[in-house]
Protein backbone atom coordinates (compact mmCIF):
# COMPACT_ATOMS: atom_id res chain seq x y z
CA UNK A 1 0.00 0.00 0.00
CA UNK A 2 1.37 3.41 -0.94
CA UNK A 3 0.13 7.00 -1.32
CA UNK A 4 -1.28 6.66 -4.87
CA UNK A 5 -3.16 3.48 -3.98
CA UNK A 6 -4.51 5.10 -0.81
CA UNK A 7 -5.76 8.03 -2.91
CA UNK A 8 -7.47 5.62 -5.33
CA UNK A 9 -9.16 3.79 -2.46
CA UNK A 10 -10.21 7.14 -0.99
CA UNK A 11 -11.87 8.01 -4.30
CA UNK A 12 -13.82 4.76 -4.18
CA UNK A 13 -14.90 4.61 -0.54
CA UNK A 14 -15.06 8.27 0.52
CA UNK A 15 -15.39 10.73 -2.36
CA UNK A 16 -17.71 8.74 -4.61
CA UNK A 17 -20.30 8.09 -1.86
CA UNK A 18 -19.91 11.70 -0.67
CA UNK A 19 -20.85 12.88 -4.16
CA UNK A 20 -24.04 10.79 -4.04
CA UNK A 21 -24.97 12.09 -0.59
CA UNK A 22 -24.21 15.69 -1.57
CA UNK A 23 -26.53 15.62 -4.55
CA UNK A 24 -29.27 13.17 -3.59
CA UNK A 25 -29.52 13.56 0.20
CA UNK A 26 -28.42 17.16 0.77
CA UNK A 27 -29.70 18.21 -2.68
CA UNK A 28 -26.76 20.58 -2.94
CA UNK A 29 -25.36 20.75 -6.48
CA UNK A 30 -22.64 23.19 -5.41
CA UNK A 31 -21.35 20.79 -2.75
CA UNK A 32 -21.58 17.95 -5.27
CA UNK A 33 -19.58 20.09 -7.71
CA UNK A 34 -16.86 20.64 -5.12
CA UNK A 35 -16.69 16.91 -4.38
CA UNK A 36 -16.53 16.20 -8.11
CA UNK A 37 -13.63 18.64 -8.49
CA UNK A 38 -11.78 16.89 -5.67
CA UNK A 39 -12.51 13.55 -7.37
CA UNK A 40 -10.92 14.88 -10.56
CA UNK A 41 -7.90 16.28 -8.73
CA UNK A 42 -7.31 13.02 -6.88
CA UNK A 43 -7.65 11.09 -10.15
CA UNK A 44 -4.82 13.18 -11.58
CA UNK A 45 -2.82 13.19 -8.33
CA UNK A 46 -2.63 9.44 -7.82
CA UNK A 47 -1.20 8.92 -11.30
CA UNK A 48 1.18 11.86 -11.01
CA UNK A 49 2.51 10.74 -7.62
CA UNK A 50 2.88 7.14 -8.81
CA UNK A 51 4.94 8.18 -11.85
CA UNK A 52 6.89 11.01 -10.26
CA UNK A 53 7.95 9.11 -7.16
CA UNK A 54 8.26 5.69 -8.79
CA UNK A 55 5.38 4.25 -6.78
CA UNK A 56 3.77 2.34 -9.64
CA UNK A 57 2.44 -1.00 -8.41
CA UNK A 58 0.50 -3.88 -9.94
CA UNK A 59 -2.31 -3.08 -7.50
CA UNK A 60 -2.32 0.55 -8.64
CA UNK A 61 -2.44 -0.45 -12.32
CA UNK A 62 -5.67 -2.31 -11.58
CA UNK A 63 -7.10 -0.10 -8.85
CA UNK A 64 -6.82 3.24 -10.66
CA UNK A 65 -8.92 2.31 -13.71
CA UNK A 66 -11.46 0.58 -11.46
CA UNK A 67 -11.73 3.73 -9.31
CA UNK A 68 -12.03 5.81 -12.50
CA UNK A 69 -14.82 3.71 -13.97
CA UNK A 70 -16.76 3.22 -10.74
CA UNK A 71 -16.65 6.90 -9.81
CA UNK A 72 -17.54 7.98 -13.36
CA UNK A 73 -20.49 5.60 -13.52
CA UNK A 74 -21.73 6.48 -10.02
CA UNK A 75 -21.51 10.20 -10.85
CA UNK A 76 -23.54 9.65 -14.02
CA UNK A 77 -26.18 7.50 -12.29
CA UNK A 78 -26.44 10.07 -9.50
CA UNK A 79 -26.97 12.80 -12.08
CA UNK A 80 -29.67 10.62 -13.69
CA UNK A 81 -31.37 10.15 -10.29
CA UNK A 82 -31.20 13.92 -9.73
CA UNK A 83 -32.92 14.50 -13.08
CA UNK A 84 -29.92 16.25 -14.65
CA UNK A 85 -28.88 13.56 -17.15
CA UNK A 86 -31.00 11.20 -19.28
CA UNK A 87 -30.86 7.49 -18.47
CA UNK A 88 -29.37 6.53 -21.84
CA UNK A 89 -26.08 8.20 -20.90
CA UNK A 90 -25.60 6.01 -17.82
CA UNK A 91 -26.60 2.93 -19.82
CA UNK A 92 -24.03 3.75 -22.54
CA UNK A 93 -21.27 4.19 -19.94
CA UNK A 94 -22.17 0.97 -18.15
CA UNK A 95 -22.60 -1.26 -21.21
CA UNK A 96 -19.44 -0.06 -22.95
CA UNK A 97 -17.40 -0.46 -19.75
CA UNK A 98 -18.84 -3.95 -19.22
CA UNK A 99 -17.98 -4.92 -22.80
CA UNK A 100 -14.40 -3.75 -22.41
CA UNK A 101 -14.03 -5.13 -18.89
CA UNK A 102 -15.24 -8.60 -19.86
CA UNK A 103 -12.95 -8.57 -22.90
CA UNK A 104 -9.95 -7.60 -20.78
CA UNK A 105 -10.76 -10.30 -18.23
CA UNK A 106 -11.10 -12.91 -20.98
CA UNK A 107 -8.06 -11.89 -23.04
CA UNK A 108 -5.80 -10.69 -20.18
CA UNK A 109 -3.93 -8.22 -22.40
CA UNK A 110 -1.89 -6.62 -19.62
CA UNK A 111 -1.61 -2.86 -19.81
CA UNK A 112 -3.80 -1.24 -22.44
CA UNK A 113 -2.47 2.01 -23.90
CA UNK A 114 -4.87 4.95 -23.89
CA UNK A 115 -5.56 6.28 -27.38
CA UNK A 116 -6.43 9.85 -28.39
CA UNK A 117 -10.17 9.13 -28.58
CA UNK A 118 -10.08 7.88 -25.00
CA UNK A 119 -8.39 11.09 -23.90
CA UNK A 120 -10.94 13.27 -25.72
CA UNK A 121 -13.90 11.44 -24.18
CA UNK A 122 -12.32 11.74 -20.73
CA UNK A 123 -11.87 15.50 -21.14
CA UNK A 124 -15.48 15.89 -22.31
CA UNK A 125 -16.89 13.88 -19.41
CA UNK A 126 -14.60 15.51 -16.84
CA UNK A 127 -15.69 18.93 -18.13
CA UNK A 128 -19.33 18.10 -18.86
CA UNK A 129 -20.36 16.67 -15.49
CA UNK A 130 -19.02 19.68 -13.56
CA UNK A 131 -20.60 22.05 -16.10
CA UNK A 132 -24.00 20.47 -15.43
CA UNK A 133 -23.56 21.00 -11.70
CA UNK A 134 -22.27 24.53 -12.22
CA UNK A 135 -25.35 25.42 -14.26
CA UNK A 136 -27.62 23.73 -11.69
CA UNK A 137 -25.89 25.64 -8.87
CA UNK A 138 -25.91 29.15 -10.33
CA UNK A 139 -28.36 29.18 -13.24
CA UNK A 140 -30.96 26.50 -12.52
CA UNK A 141 -33.58 26.34 -15.23
CA UNK A 142 -31.41 28.11 -17.84
CA UNK A 143 -32.28 25.95 -20.84
CA UNK A 144 -29.46 27.20 -23.08
CA UNK A 145 -26.67 26.64 -20.56
CA UNK A 146 -28.21 23.36 -19.39
CA UNK A 147 -28.51 22.08 -22.95
CA UNK A 148 -24.93 23.11 -23.75
CA UNK A 149 -23.57 21.30 -20.68
CA UNK A 150 -25.70 18.25 -21.44
CA UNK A 151 -24.44 18.24 -25.04
CA UNK A 152 -20.83 18.09 -23.78
CA UNK A 153 -21.74 15.10 -21.59
CA UNK A 154 -23.69 13.46 -24.43
CA UNK A 155 -20.79 13.71 -26.86
CA UNK A 156 -18.48 12.41 -24.12
CA UNK A 157 -20.77 9.41 -23.55
CA UNK A 158 -20.93 8.58 -27.25
CA UNK A 159 -17.14 8.89 -27.57
CA UNK A 160 -16.81 6.74 -24.44
CA UNK A 161 -18.70 3.95 -26.19
CA UNK A 162 -16.74 4.37 -29.43
CA UNK A 163 -13.40 4.39 -27.58
CA UNK A 164 -14.32 1.31 -25.56
CA UNK A 165 -15.39 -0.53 -28.71
CA UNK A 166 -12.05 0.41 -30.28
CA UNK A 167 -10.18 -0.82 -27.18
CA UNK A 168 -12.24 -4.02 -27.23
CA UNK A 169 -11.44 -4.71 -30.89
CA UNK A 170 -7.74 -4.02 -30.36
CA UNK A 171 -7.70 -6.27 -27.29
CA UNK A 172 -9.51 -9.11 -29.10
CA UNK A 173 -7.13 -8.87 -32.05
CA UNK A 174 -4.16 -8.91 -29.70
CA UNK A 175 -2.60 -5.97 -31.54
CA UNK A 176 1.05 -5.13 -30.97
CA UNK A 177 -0.03 -1.90 -29.33
CA UNK A 178 -2.61 -2.95 -26.78
CA UNK A 179 -5.29 -0.52 -25.71
CA UNK A 180 -5.35 0.86 -21.97
CA UNK A 181 -2.45 2.13 -19.85
CA UNK A 182 -3.02 3.75 -16.54
CA UNK A 183 -0.43 5.39 -14.44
Amino acid sequence: MNVPNTISIGRLVVLTPLFVVSLLVFRNPLLALMVLIVLGITDWADGFIARRFDQITDLGKKLDPIADRVSQFVVCVTLVAAGLVPLWMAVVLLLSDLLLGITILAKKPGIVVVRWLGRVRTVLLMAGFPLLLLVESFWPGDRLLGTAALAVVGVGCVLHAVANIEYTVVTIRGSASPAIRTR
